[in-house]
C-alpha cells in the first residue's frame, strides 16, 4: 500500500524538479511512512510513499523493467500476483522482487494498457514508458484506491490525494460549483468531478493514457455484470464458498491482519470466514456514548460473535467530543464529505492503526446483497408512480407535517424522500431517495445571485445518474438501484471515506465484498433469489450465513456504521454547529442564504424537523473551505 504522485511536462526540455516531487510525496507521507522513492527522467517525475505489507525488505519503488525504459509507482494490493508472476517467469521475464508491483510492470510489457485485465485486487498505478513517451494511469474496477488527475497544456499530473497536487502548486483552487451542488444533494461528489475545476478523478474501471504527441485517451476496461443469470440450486452454499474465497485472497499479507466488527451481517460474515480459514481474528468494534448512544450500540452482538469464534475483541469508545478530531477528519478526506460515519471510522482506524497495518471490513455487502432501504424504495416507487398525480402531490405536501421521532431515527426522513419520487425516470427516482432535501429546498440554501454567479444548474447530479444509467443498458428492478450505488455511492462515499481515514493512520483497509470475482458470481443472480417475493433485505446472505452466525445477528435490524448524529447536533455538538453556521460566518463565505440556514438550524435544534444530513453537510463544507480554500 502506498501513496503515489507524479508529473510529466509536454515540453521535453523542461526538467521536473526533485523538490517538486518530494513536496508531493511529503503531503501524503501518512499513506506510506516506511519508505519514499522518486524517479526523475527529464520532463517526467514519479514519486511514492510506501506502507510495506508484502515483500517487506524488497519491492522498493519506483520499480524499473530490465532495460530501465519503463517505471512504475503502485498503490494497492494484487491478490493473485503470485500466479501471474509465475506465468511471467515461465515465459522468460526476469523479476528481481517477489512482490506485486513488479508483476504489474512486466504485465504491461506484455499487454500494454490491457495489463489491468487479469488483476484481482485494489489498485491505482502509474507507468511511465520512456520509449513511447506515454504515461499510463489505471484504477481498480470499483474505485477502492483513489487517483486524482490534472491535464493541462503544460502536461499531466496525478496523485493519490488532492493535498499532494496542492502542495506542488498545481491547482488553481477555483471551486467547481456544479460538483459542490452534487455534494449538497448527495453528501459526496461523484467521479469524475472534484471540488476544483482543474482536477478530476479517474473513474473506477478505467485507464488513462497520456501521450506527448497525442494527448489523453481514457478507456473503460471492465463492464459491470448487469445481465441476469441462472440461479444454482445450492445458491446459499455457493455464496459461502465465494465469500470464503474472497476472504482467503484478501488475507495474503506478510504482516498480521485485524478486522473491523460491528454487530451487522457483513463484518460478522468476514470475521467468521477469517476464523474458519484458521486465523484467530483480532476484532475492533465501536461503542458510542453521549446523547442517543443506546440506539446505536452493537457491542453486545460483536461480543457474541467474538466469543463464538474465539476472537480477541477491542472496544473503541466513540464520544461526541469532536473538538480535537473534526478538523483532522475533514483535512484527511480531501473533499467535502458529509457521511457522519467518518467519526467512528477515524477513531477505529486510529485504534487499529496503532497496532496493525492491515484490516478487513464488511464494506460492500449492502451493495451486493441489497441492504439499503432505498433499494426497496426504488422497487416500490414503480407502483407509487402509477397513482394519480394529484394524490402524489398531496401526499408529498402532507409529509412535511409528520412529527419527527424522538429517538432521532431517519424513518420519517426516508418516507418524505420516497413520497417525492413522483413519476420521474429510474435514475431520478433513485437520486430522490438518496437526497436529504428536495431540489427546491436545496437550491433555496444558496444566497441570492449565487446560482447565477457560480453557474449552478441544479441538475448536475441528475445528468450524471442518467448518463451512468443509459451507458450501462438501462437496468431494471433491483439491479438498477444496486448498480447506481456501485457507480456512485460505493466508490465516492464509502470507499473514499474508508481509504482516506484509514490511510491517515497508515492502515490498509481491505474489502472482501468488493471483489470482482465475487461480484461477477453474485450480482447476476435473479432478484427473487436475492430478496425473495417479500423483498427482504439481504435475504440470500442471511440464509447463507445461518450455519455461521448466531440467530440474533440474523434477526437484528440494520443500523449502519453511524452514530447518533441528530442527537449529538442538538446537544454535545451544538456549540460547534451554531458557531460554524452562524450568520457572521455565512456572510463571510457569501455562498448561502443565512436566513434559510438559520431556519434549518432552529427547526433541528427544537426537534421540529430532522435536518441532520444538510446541517452536517454545511458543517463539513464550511470547515473544509476554511482548510482548503481560505
Amino acid at each position: 500500500m502506498c501513496g503515489i504522485a507524479g508529473i510529466v511536462y509536454r515540453d521535453r526540455e523542461r526538467p521536473v524538479a526533485e523538490s517538486l516531487v518530494r513536496r508531493m510525496c511529503g503531503a501524503i507521507k501518512h499513506r506510506g511512512p516506511d519508505d519514499e522513492g522518486i524517479c526523475l527522467q527529464g520532463a517526467a517525475g514519479l514519486g511514492m510513499r510506501r506502507l510495506s505489507i508484502i515483500d517487506l525488505s524488497g519491492s522498493r519503488q519506483p520499480i524499473f523493467n530490465e532495460d530501465g525504459s519503463k517505471v512504475i509507482v503502485f498503490n494497492g494490493e494484487i491478490y493473485n500476483y503470485q500466479e501471474l508472476r509465475a506465468d511471467l517467469v515461465a515465459r522468460g521475464h526476469t523479476l528481481r522482487t517477489s512482490g506485486d508491483t513488479e508483476t504489474v510492470l512486466h504485465l504491461y510489457e506484455d499487454r500494454g494498457p490491457q495489463c489491468v485485465t487479469p488483476l484481482r485486487g485494489m489498485f491505482a498505478f502509474a507507468i511511465w514508458d520512456r520509449s513511447s513517451e506515454t504515461l499510463l494511469l489505471a484504477r481498480d474496477r470499483f474505485g477502492i484506491k483513489p487517483l486524482y488527475v490534472i491535464t493541462a497544456p503544460w502536461g499531466i499530473a496525478f496523485a493519490s490525494e488532492l493535498k499532494a497536487l496542492h502542495a506542488a502548486g498545481l491547482t488553481s483552487r477555483e471551486l467547481d460549483w456544479e460538483a459542490l451542488d452534487t455534494f449538497f444533494q448527495l453528501g459526496f461528489i461523484p467521479a469524475p468531478r472534484s471540488p476544483f475545476v482543474d482536477v478530476h478523478k479517474l473513474e473506477p474501471g478505467h485507464t488513462l493514457e497520456w501521450r506527448r504527441d497525442r494527448g489523453v485517451t481514457t478507456r473503460r476496461y471492465w463492464q459491470f455484470p448487469l445481465h441476469e443469470g441462472p440461479s444454482p440450486a445450492d445458491a446459499e452454499e455457493r455464496v459461502r464458498e465465494w465469500l470464503d474465497g474472497s476472504v482467503a485472497a484478501h488475507l495474503v499479507s506478510d504482516v498480521p491482519v485485524a478486522t473491523f466488527l460491528s454487530g451487522g451481517l457483513d463484518s460478522s460474515a468476514v470475521t467468521a470466514s477469517m476464523a474458519l480459514a484458521g486465523n484467530t481474528p483480532h476484532a475492533f468494534t465501536a461503542r458510542y456514548s453521549g446523547s442517543g448512544a443506546t440506539a446505536a450500540d452493537e457491542t453486545g452482538l460483536a461480543r457474541t460473535l467474538a466469543s463464538r469464534y474465539g476472537a480477541e475483541l477491542t472496544v473503541v469508545d466513540i464520544r461526541p467530543d469532536l473538538r480535537n478530531i473534526f478538523e483532522p477528519i475533514v483535512r484527511a478526506l480531501d473533499e467535502p464529505h458529509a457521511d457522519d460515519s467518518a467519526v467512528p471510522t477515524w477513531l477505529l482506524s486510529q485504534a487499529v492503526g496503532s497496532r496493525y497495518k492491515v484490516a478487513l471490513t464488511g464494506i460492500g455487502g449492502d451493495e451486493l446483497f441489497a441492504g439499503y432501504r432505498r433499494h426497496f424504495g426504488l422497487l416500490a416507487a414503480e407502483h407509487y408512480a402509477r397513482l394519480p398525480a394529484g394524490v402524489r402531490r398531496i401526499a408529498g405536501a402532507m409529509s412535511r407535517f409528520l412529527p419527527e421521532p424522538r429517538d432521532g431515527s431517519l424513518g420519517v426522513d426516508r418516507l418524505k424522500r420516497f413520497l417525492r419520487t413522483g413519476n420521474g425516470a429510474v435514475p431520478d427516482r433513485f437520486l430522490d431517495l438518496m437526497s436529504p432535501l428536495s431540489n427546491g429546498e436545496r437550491l433555496a440554501v444558496y444566497a441570492p445571485g449565487q446560482r447565477e454567479r457560480a453557474g449552478i444548474t441544479g441538475s448536475a447530479a441528475s445528468v450524471r445518474f442518467r448518463d451512468l444509467f443509459s451507458a450501462h443498458g438501462r437496468p431494471t428492478g433491483l439491479a438498477a438501484g444496486l448498480y447506481l450505488d456501485y457507480a456512485t455511492y460505493l466508490p465516492d462515499d464509502i470507499l473514499a471515506l474508508s481509504d482516506r481515514l484509514s490511510m491517515a493512520h497508515s492502515l490498509e483497509v481491505r474489502v472482501p465484498f468488493v471483489d470482482h470475482v465475487l461480484v461477477e458470481a453474485v450480482f447476476p443472480l435473479p432478484q427473487r433469489v436475492k430478496i425473495g417475493p417479500w423483498w427482504r433485505a439481504k435475504r440470500l446472505l442471511r440464509r447463507a450465513l445461518r450455519p455461521r452466525l448466531p440467530p440474533a445477528h440474523l434477526r437484528a435490524p440494520k443500523r449502519g456504521f453511524v452514530g447518533p448524529t441528530a442527537a449529538w447536533l442538538r446537544n454535545e455538538l451544538r456549540p460547534m454547529l451554531t458557531d460554524e453556521l452562524s450568520p457572521e460566518r455565512q456572510r463571510r463565505l457569501g455562498y448561502f442564504d443565512s436566513a434559510t440556514v438559520q431556519t434549518f438550524l432552529t427547526e433541528h435544534l427544537t426537534g421540529r424537523q430532522n435536518w441532520e444530513r444538510i446541517l452536517w453537510g454545511l458543517l463539513c463544507f464550511s470547515t473544509w473551505h476554511r482548510l482548503y480554500v481560505e
